[in-house]
C-alpha cells in the first residue's frame, strides 16, 4: 500500500497532529517484516512448540525484540491467549506464503440424518455445555427462529393487574421497561412454547437506535402479557410511538427453515436443518469455546501481522441484555487495555460475536490496518470507554486504515463499522464499511454542551454504504456525537442507508456537535436526508454532493441563538416529490429576538448549486411554507444557482462532472471520487472490498436498495 495520505487542510494545528500521525501509521503498515529481531520463534502445529500459549511463554524467555513466526494451521484455544507488560516488543507474524488461523471454537463431528434434519450428539450439553452461535461450511447459522422473515408487533405495555403484581397495578413509563403484551395468537404461540426451552428463549424488541435483548420471566395468559427477566432500557410501548417489533429466538418449534439451529440440551442433541446441496458427510460445523480470543494489557509494541482469528463464544446474559447505541458494553474478540503501539495489520477477525477489535483504558498509538473484520456479532473496532475518563485514560492516537469491515451486528444490532467514544486525535481512512444495521462510523460520545473528551477525529476517503436494512433509526453513516472539537470528515462515499422509522441520514450531527467540517463527501441514497444537523454550533458542510435523499436532502432539527452551521459550495440534486429541506418552518426561522451577540441568522446557506430532475424550481421548500423567493429575501443562498450539475450519469450513480459542468460558477471544486474506499495500490483487496457482501439469511423485511 502507499506510504502516504493525501493531507488535509485541517482548520487547527491539533488536525496537522492527526494527519501527521495517520500519514506514520501507513507508512509503518508497508513495512514488512519489523525491525531486526534478537530472537525469532517457530509456533507449528507438529512442532516442539505447538500452542500459542507455549509461543508467548517462549517469548517471555527470549532476547527481546522477538518474532514468532506461525506455521500454516488451526490454532486452537479454549481460553483467550493472554499477553500482559512482559510480552511487550513482540511481533506475531505467518510465515512466507502462511494462512494460519487462531480459532476459539471446536469441530463438531458426527452429524447423520434423521426425519430431514441433521443430527450430533454432545453428550456434554447434559451437564451444561452451552453455545449461542454455530458456523456450518464456514457461514453463521441462524439460531432458530421466529418468524423466519418479518416480525411479531407488540400490543401495548404489560396490561393493569398483570401478573397480581404490585408494579403492575398502574403502568407507566417505568412499568413499560419490565414487559408487554403480544397478539393473541403470538402471545398463543409464546405460552405454547415449553416451561423448560422458554427458559432459554431469547426475545428481541427493537428500539429506535437499539434493541431489548431480554428473557421471559413469567407470563399472564388473561392479559397476554409478557414479564421479562430485569429491566429494560426503554420501554417497550411508548405513548405515540409506533408499535416495537419483536421475534423470538431458540426454541425447537423454530426450527423450520434452511440454515437453522437449535441445541437441545436435555438430550444431548444439536439438530440443524441443511441448506440446499449440503450433505452430512461433507459438513465443517464449528461451535465456540473461548470467550475472547486475544487480551492484551499495559503491553508495549505487540504486533499481528497476516493471521485469522474466528469463533469466540459470546452469550446473552441470564437477564437478559439492554444495549445502547453502538453496543459499547459487549466484549470483543481481540481486547486491548492500557497498552501502546499495538498494530493489527494484514489479519482477518470473522465469525465473532461481539466486536472484532476494542481499545480502551488510555490506549495509544494503535493500528488496525489492512484487514478484514467480517460475519460480527458486534461492530468492526471500538475505541475508548463509555463513562468520560480521567484525562491519561483517554484514548488517543488509534488507527483504523484501509480495512474492509462488513457484515456486523448480526448478534448486537446497534454495533457500528467503527466507534470512537472518548478519544483523540484518533482516525478511520480509506475503510470499505457495509451491511451493517445501524451506524457506519461514529465519533463522540456526549449528550449535550457538557465537558467532553472527544475530539480531532479524522474521517476521510472511506465507502460507507448499505447501512440499516429498515431495521433500526436514528443513524448515519457517520454520526458524531455531542462536542468534538476539530472532527474532519472528508472525502468519503457515503450511500445507501435505510432507517425504519426515521433517520436514515448521510451525515448526521447529534446533540451538540460543534467544530466540525465535512467537505468533499459523495452522500447519495439515503432514506432521509443527506445532512442532518440536530443540534450544535460552528461547523462547516462545504463543497460536497448530496444526492437523491428520499424524503428530502438537508434537514435541521432545532434552531438555537448561535450560528450552527455553514452551507457552501455544494451540489444538491433530488427527485421530486422528495423536497430540498426537512423540518418545520420553526427550525428554518431567523433568530427572532438575538441578544447582545447573537446572529440574527443561525446558518449560512451560500454558493450552493441545486437542481431538481424534473428541471423546475420548487414550489415548498420543506414542508412548511419556505420558497426559494422567501428563503432569499432572509438573505440566504447569494450566488447559489438552479442549474443542472450536469452529472456525468446520476440516473446511473456516476456523479463526475463534465467539463461543460455550472459547478465552477459557484466555487465547486471537483475531487477524484475514486480514492473513497480501500487503498488501490493492491487490486486483489480492492476486488475483495467489490465482492461485497452477504445480506443476511434472516432479514425480514424486504428492503428498497440493491444488494451491495
Amino acid at each position: 500500500m502507499p506510504a502516504v495520505v493525501r493531507k488535509c487542510r485541517p482548520r487547527s494545528g491539533a488536525a496537522v497532529g492527526v494527519v501527521a500521525f495517520v500519514v506514520a501509521v501507513v507508512a509503518a503498515a508497508a513495512v514488512r517484516p519489523g525491525p531486526a529481531h534478537a530472537a525469532e520463534i517457530a509456533l507449528s502445529p507438529d512442532g516442539p512448540i505447538a500452542t500459542p500459549a507455549a509461543a508467548r511463554d517462549a517469548a517471555r524467555r527470549a532476547a527481546k525484540p522477538v518474532r514468532i513466526v506461525v506455521a500454516d494451521g488451526t490454532y486452537r484455544l479454549t481460553a483467550p491467549l493472554a499477553l500482559s507488560a512482559e510480552d511487550s516488543d513482540t511481533e506475531w507474524v505467518a510465515a512466507e506464503g502462511a494462512s494460519p488461523a487462531i480459532s476459539g471454537g471446536e469441530p463438531v463431528t458426527g452429524w447423520r440424518e434423521r426425519d430431514g434434519l441433521w443430527v450430533a450428539q454432545l453428550p456434554a450439553a447434559t451437564s451444561g455445555r452451552r453455545f449461542e452461535q454455530l458456523w456450518v461450511n464456514g457461514r453463521r447459522a441462524v439460531r432458530a427462529r421466529h418468524p423466519d422473515r418479518g416480525f411479531l408487533v407488540v400490543d401495548g405495555a404489560a396490561a393493569p393487574g398483570a401478573f397480581a403484581d404490585e408494579a403492575f397495578a398502574a403502568p407507566d413509563a417505568e412499568t413499560a421497561k419490565l414487559g408487554f403484551r403480544l397478539a393473541p395468537a403470538d402471545h398463543a404461540l409464546l405460552a405454547g412454547i415449553p416451561a423448560a426451552e422458554r427458559d432459554g428463549l431469547l426475545v428481541t424488541v427493537t428500539h429506535d437506535w437499539s434493541v431489548s435483548q431480554a428473557r421471559v420471566a413469567a407470563l399472564d395468559d388473561a392479559t397476554r402479557s409478557v414479564r421479562i427477566r430485569g429491566r429494560a432500557r426503554y420501554p417497550f410501548a411508548a405513548q405515540g410511538k409506533p408499535a416495537s417489533r419483536v421475534w423470538l429466538e431458540n426454541y425447537r418449534a423454530a426450527l423450520d427453515a434452511p440454515g437453522e439451529w437449535y441445541l437441545d440440551a436435555a438430550a444431548g442433541e444439536l439438530l440443524a436443518v441443511p441448506r440446499a446441496g449440503e450433505r452430512p458427510d461433507a459438513v465443517a460445523a464449528i461451535a465456540p469455546v473461548a470467550p475472547r480470543l486475544v487480551t492484551i494489557a499495559n503491553a508495549r509494541n505487540v504486533a499481528f501481522r497476516g493471521i485469522a482469528f474466528m469463533h469466540d463464544d459470546d452469550r446473552y446474559p441470564a437477564d437478559g441484555l439492554f444495549e445502547g447505541q453502538a453496543a459499547p458494553g459487549i466484549g470483543a474478540a481481540i481486547e486491548v487495555a492500557a497498552s501502546r503501539g499495538v498494530r493489527v495489520e494484514r489479519c482477518t477477525v470473522a465469525h465473532v460475536g461481539g466486536h472484532a477489535i476494542r481499545f480502551r483504558d488510555g490506549c495509544a498509538d494503535c493500528a488496525v490496518a489492512h484487514c478484514l473484520l467480517e460475519d460480527l456479532g458486534g461492530g468492526g473496532v471500538l475505541v475508548g470507554e463509555t463513562a468520560r475518563p480521567r484525562h491519561d485514560l483517554v484514548c488517543a492516537g488509534i488507527v483504523v486504515d484501509d480495512c474492509i469491515i462488513r457484515g456486523a451486528g448480526r448478534r448486537h444490532p446497534s454495533a457500528c463499522g467503527v466507534t470512537f467514544t472518548h478519544t483523540r486525535r484518533c482516525a478511520v481512512t480509506h475503510c470499505d464499511i457495509g451491511d451493517l444495521f445501524y451506524t457506519g462510523v461514529s465519533a463522540g460520545w456526549n449528550w449535550g454542551y457538557g465537558e467532553s473528551a472527544s475530539r480531532e477525529t479524522l474521517v476521510e476517503n472511506n465507502r460507507i454504504h448499505h447501512l440499516g436494512w429498515g431495521y433500526l433509526s436514528d443513524m448515519g453513516g457517520f454520526y458524531g456525537l455531542g462536542t468534538s472539537p476539530g472532527t474532519v470528515i472528508r472525502g468519503n462515499h457515503i450511500h445507501h442507508v435505510q432507517s425504519h422509522r426515521y433517520g436514515g441520514w448521510g451525515i448526521y450531527y447529534d446533540e451538540g456537535s460543534c467544530d466540525s467540517l465535512a467537505e468533499n463527501n459523495l452522500v447519495h441514497d439515503t432514506s432521509d436526508t443527506g445532512f442532518h444537523q440536530h443540534y450544535g454550533y460552528a461547523n462547516r458542510v462545504r463543497n460536497n454532493i448530496f444526492a437523491f435523499g428520499r424524503r428530502a436532502q438537508v434537514h435541521r432539527t432545532r434552531n438555537e441563538p448561535r450560528l450552527c452551521f455553514v452551507f457552501e459550495r455544494n451540489i444538491v440534486l433530488w427527485d421530486p416529490p422528495a423536497t430540498l429541506l426537512d423540518g418545520g418552518d420553526a427550525s428554518w426561522a431567523l433568530n427572532p429576538k438575538p441578544a447582545k451577540g447573537e446572529p440574527a441568522d443561525t446558518i449560512v446557506f451560500r454558493d450552493n448549486l441545486y437542481w431538481r430532475t424534473d428541471g423546475t424550481v420548487p414550489g415548498p421548500l420543506n414542508g412548511g411554507t419556505f420558497t426559494w423567493d422567501s428563503w432569499r429575501k432572509l438573505g440566504r443562498d447569494r450566488g447559489s444557482l438552479f442549474a443542472d450539475p450536469l452529472f456525468v450519469d446520476a440516473a446511473g450513480r456516476d456523479f463526475r462532472l463534465r467539463p461543460e459542468s455550472p459547478a465552477a460558477k459557484i466555487g465547486f471544486q471537483a475531487w477524484d471520487l475514486g480514492r473513497a474506499g480501500v487503498r488501490d495500490a493492491d487490486p486483489a483487496w480492492r476486488a475483495e472490498a467489490a465482492r461485497g457482501h452477504v445480506r443476511p439469511e434472516w432479514e425480514r423485511d424486504s428492503q428498497p436498495w440493491p444488494a451491495p
